[in-house]
């Protein structure tokens, strides 16, 4: 991406001032939560693409998607995003192992065009974070990234978690360390069928790593099943957005029988609704039968069954939204229920006949949103139902009670956010039928940790109500999708958030929750920064986890709460830092070494939630130009000439060109600037006239136009041109393979790989990050939702680049300005680094 490891040489210490922007509440909601950040990723990965004086959406109708997808509207308009169909992902992954394994063969047979040298002698490496100490919780516990599943077995000691967009991790003993089996075998058979590692890697070599329901054979914790695809997010959409809209890189189901060390995927049957790019939300294995397996999905409950010629599939034994499935045994009784969304709770014995009508007389019919079930293992006469409402508020929490549900009394308030469509959990304790636990968004008093409560159950007569409710969550990190207990263990609750995981060993007491997140290598991060000589030393903006830094090596620190964005540091002063969360500019004078060490320079309603943040370009010889910063605004850019003290100069784009998402100065007196709706400029700046003269480049010039209309999600400067005129753009969205393009002064080119070799072609998926290398400029490196990419040829061939690197989305690339390492910022796996030559 443009380099922002800029910013300020500390010559002049001018005293911070807030700037308040005008007004402009461009797709802004009411509603917080998950919606706020999830929202524009949806919209900027499914955002249609189209050639240019197509039908492509406009900028009106980007902003629309976004208002859309953040209040809950019915639908954003066909013309806005993209309709692909559901098994893109699955596509997409297998075209990419394709291009990986041609990329790989390289080593041994060079192809046609010279292959890029780092692919074939070098490695990525993990920079951590392996957690991030001083973490949003009371107490400042370590955190990890978003966990939407636990499987714990018998003993307590083999855990397993299920990230958002990380895959799936192991524990030994019990949740001290983990690590990552998915990392450590290169191949995934498909649908069980046990080919050679070389189809393998052709065929279809990687699972997806955004999972969302996870669980294990009680009787042997190596038989782990996954659901792909994350219910707690992607719910969020498909009823209120789009029809039909993908989750993010759900391929269905996958099992693994030892341990996690090899996947094998498992197909839907013919005759039912395709599992792959939905989403699950929970499954259940049947202890009588650990090869019958009910799954709570986005498309209805799934019943795993033996398939004619050998395997099994997954066929659909009911329609509709399925949240919680659980299953309860005793001696060679087994019942399993399942929660429809905004229905009610069904049963079946054998999970094939499921009965009709719901469970029990007097289930609430009016107002039902999602619905969380709890019980005990092997108490066939107990369930609880934890309800919310269609907007995430309480509804009640119902027990069943001979056939009858009572409505508990003096319920606690779970949900002070609202957000019941995303997190809501409920625990039984394993000894007490009378004691459950609650776990929702968050307690509304800083630093917002944890909703978790225990409640003690007490019958009046024929109703029930909760005495002595009890918030026990604060120690834990916000938004708590799972709670379980170690099978049969009283003393031992976890929790999953979007914190990563935490343990509390005496929860009927006054136990806290503890972290249990080292090794758990998940964070999602969305933007990094580096020191300008001392490349131990990296900041990366967080979703949900603030902006982190680390001195060096992979213990990384929590400096910023928020949402973590942009981050910028001064090349030639580093005690100066800049990062961006919520909406706010935040300024460290102090190295951002430290909660305390920020001052917020910028307040303003923001327009897109993560706001671009550029300095001028490293240059030594000109130590003041380390002192120019932009910042994009919406339609407007910000310029300071002493790194944030002060704003003196902006510009508007013209109407209705977009939001500036993309920018990158070529010196500190010019500006490359991309917008959501594929629009370049060029901004020079006028000594004499004292402003800055603005240029379009996508349509106004005299060569080719730029051939696509889209979100341009970076721009980064061709330093080959002596003249700086030229540029490198790169499109998310989708619709188009021709991702990246270069504007040579007066027309533009795709650069996006060989039309006639796909091997050599870019894929048709969101690419995020864009570099060019200053010491050798035909030598390009894309970041995308799958992999990194790199050209030495200045685009007119690309090369996977992903030895020794998770297959998770790359959101930002940085290449140390004095070190010749290019970093990668992973959402789900933290941020890696690959030494170049």
């Amino acid at each position: 991406m443009a380099e922002r490891t800029h910013g300020g040489s500390g010559r002049r210490k001018p005293v911070p001032r807030p700037v308040k922007l005008r007004s402009r509440r461009v797709g802004e909601s009411e509603h917080e939560g998950p919606l706020r950040w999830f929202a524009p990723v949806v919209v900027e990965t499914y955002f249609r693409l189209a050639p240019r004086d197509s039908t492509a959406p406009t900028n009106g109708q980007w902003v629309k998607a976004t208002q859309l997808a953040r209040s809950y509207a019915p639908r954003a308009a066909q013309a806005v995003l993209a309709t692909p169909g559901k098994d893109v992902w699955a596509d997409r992954l297998r075209k990419f192992q394709e291009r990986k394994a041609a990329a790989q063969a390289t080593t041994e047979q060079p192809p046609v065009t010279p292959a890029p040298v780092v692919c074939r002698q070098v490695s990525w490496r993990s920079l951590g974070p392996r957690l991030v100490l001083d973490g949003q919780t009371v107490g400042r516990q370590p955190v990890a990234g978003r966990v939407t599943g636990i499987a714990i077995d018998r003993t307590g000691r083999i855990v397993y978690a299920a990230t958002a967009c990380g895959g799936v991790f192991r524990s030994n003993d019990g949740g001290t360390h983990w690590q990552s089996p998915m990392d450590q075998n290169p191949s995934l058979n498909v649908h069980g069928q046990h080919e050679s590692v070389d189809i393998q890697a052709r065929e279809f070599a990687s699972s997806s790593l955004a999972c969302g329901a996870i669980a294990i054979d009680p009787a042997d914790p190596n038989r782990v099943y996954v659901g792909t695809g994350e219910g707690d997010t992607h719910k969020l959409f498909p009823k209120r957005i789009v029809d039909a809209l993908p989750t993010f890189r759900g391929i269905g189901p996958i099992r693994s029988d030892d341990g996690g060390v090899t996947w094998v995927t498992e197909p839907t049957a013919s005759d039912s609704p395709d599992l792959a790019g939905d989403a699950f939300f929970a499954l259940a294995v049947d202890p009588h039968n650990r090869e019958n397996v009910l799954a709570a999905t986005i498309l209805g409950l799934y019943q795993r069954v033996p398939k004619e010629g050998g395997g099994f599939q997954w066929v659909r034994r009911r329609p509709g939204v399925y949240s919680s499935v659980v299953v309860v045994s005793s001696g060679t009784t087994r019942r399993f229920f399942a929660a429809r969304w905004g229905k009610g709770v069904f049963q079946s014995d054998d999970g094939r006949q499921w009965k009709r009508k719901v469970v029990g007389e007097g289930f609430p019919t009016a107002d039902v949103g999602r619905i969380a079930l709890g019980t005990q293992p092997a108490n066939l006469d107990l369930l609880y139902a934890f309800v919310a409402t269609k907007k995430g508020r309480v509804k009640g929490v119902y027990r069943l009670s001979s056939g009858v549900w009572k409505r508990l009394r003096k319920v606690p308030k779970v949900l002070p956010g609202s957000q019941g469509d995303y997190d809501l959990a409920i625990a039984v304790d394993p000894e007490d039928v009378n004691l459950i636990y609650l776990g929702g968004d968050r307690i509304d008093a800083d630093p917002f940790s944890g909703s978790i409560w225990r409640c003690v159950v007490r019958q009046d007569g024929a109703t029930f109500r909760v005495t002595r409710p009890k918030s026990i969550g604060r120690h834990a990190h916000s938004d708590i999708h799972v709670l379980a207990h170690t099978p049969g263990e009283p003393y031992a609750l976890w929790c999953a958030s979007d914190g990563g995981l935490f343990l509390n060993r005496n929860p009927r007491g006054n136990g806290r929750f503890e972290s249990r997140n080292d090794g758990l290598s998940c964070l999602c991060c969305n933007f990094i920064t580096q020191h300008p000589t001392d490349p131990n030393i990296l900041f990366t903006g967080l979703q949900d986890n603030g902006t982190a830094r680390t001195p060096q090596g992979p213990e990384w620190a929590c400096v910023q709460g928020g949402d973590g964005g942009y981050c910028v540091v001064n090349w030639a002063d580093p005690k100066l830092v800049l990062v961006f969360a919520n909406g706010k500019v935040y300024r460290s004078t102090r190295g951002g070494s430290t909660q305390r060490s920020w001052s917020t320079i910028w307040k303003f309603d923001w327009v897109t939630m993560t706001q671009p943040i550029v300095s001028a370009p490293f240059n030594p010889a000109s130590l003041g130009d380390a002192d120019v910063v932009a910042v994009g605004a919406g339609d407007i850019v910000f310029v300071s000439t002493d790194f944030a003290a002060s704003w003196p100069t902006q510009f508007t784009l013209p109407r209705r060109t977009g939001n500036v998402f993309a920018l990158a100065f070529a010196s500190s007196s010019r500006l490359f600037i991309g917008t959501t709706t594929g629009a370049v400029f060029r901004a020079d700046w006028s000594g004499n006239k004292a402003k800055w003269s603005v240029m379009r480049l996508d349509e106004d010039v005299d060569g080719a136009r730029l051939g696509l209309e889209g979100l341009i999600t970076d721009i980064a400067v061709d330093w080959s041109d002596p003249d700086r005129e030229s540029v490198y753009v790169a499109f998310g969205g989708m619709g188009d393979s021709r991702r990246v393009w270069r504007f040579d002064g007066t027309g533009w080119e795709a650069r996006s790989g060989d039309p006639e070799n796909q091997l050599l072609h870019l894929l048709d998926v969101e690419h995020n990050a864009l570099v060019v290398d200053p010491q050798g400029p035909d030598n390009l490196y894309v970041g995308a939702d799958i992999g990194v990419w790199h050209s030495p040829d200045a685009g007119r061939n690309w090369y996977v680049m992903q030895r020794g690197l998770p297959d998770a989305a790359v959101f930002d690339l940085q290449l140390h300005p004095t070190q010749r390492l290019l970093r990668a910022a992973l959402h789900g796996r933290g941020v890696y680094e690959i030494a170049l030559p």
